[in-house]
This record gives C-alpha cells, structure tokens and sequence, in this order.
C-alpha cells in the first residue's frame, strides 16, 4: 500500500514540475545550439584564415552576411512598425 501511495506522490510530482522540466530541457538545447554555432564559427575562422586568400574569403562570407543582417533588421523593423501602426 505505501508503494502504490509513493508512486502516485511521485507522479504527482513530475506532473506539477513538468513544465520546469520542460522549461530546462528547451534552456538546455538552446544552450547547445548557441556552443554549437560558437565552435562552428570558430572553426571556420581557423580553417579560412591559415592563407591570404581564405581570408579573402572569410572577408567576402563576412561581408555578404553583414549586408544580409542589416536589410533582415530593416524589415523586421518596418513589419513592427506595420503592426504598431495596424493596432493604433
């Protein structure tokens, strides 16, 4: 009889934490995600930036995503403003 009381104590349990346990796991993956982008950037500076023309390289891929990430913000801000505009 204790058994069966314990197990239920415990499923009880889990249940009210589940959404901390699930609220971790997603901290813990994103955690992951962001050390795997670390190394790969890593990586690949360390591979293209051994010649002068893998740092030319490494200069254009980081020239080309600059520009790509400036003109993402501006849309992004003009979709926000859009949407404050639509709700006013």
């Amino acid at each position: 009889m204790i058994e069966i009381a314990g197990g239920i104590v415990i499923a009880v349990l889990f249940l009210a934490l589940l959404p901390l346990i699930i609220r971790g796991a997603v901290w813990a993956v994103g955690i992951g995600l962001i050390l795997l982008v670390v190394i790969g950037v890593g990586l690949f500076l360390f591979a293209f930036a051994r010649s002068r023309e893998g740092l030319g390289v490494l200069l254009a891929f980081a020239g080309v995503f600059l520009v790509w990430l400036h003109y993402e913000i501006k849309a992004r801000r003009e979709i926000a403003a859009e949407k404050a505009a639509k709700q006013d």
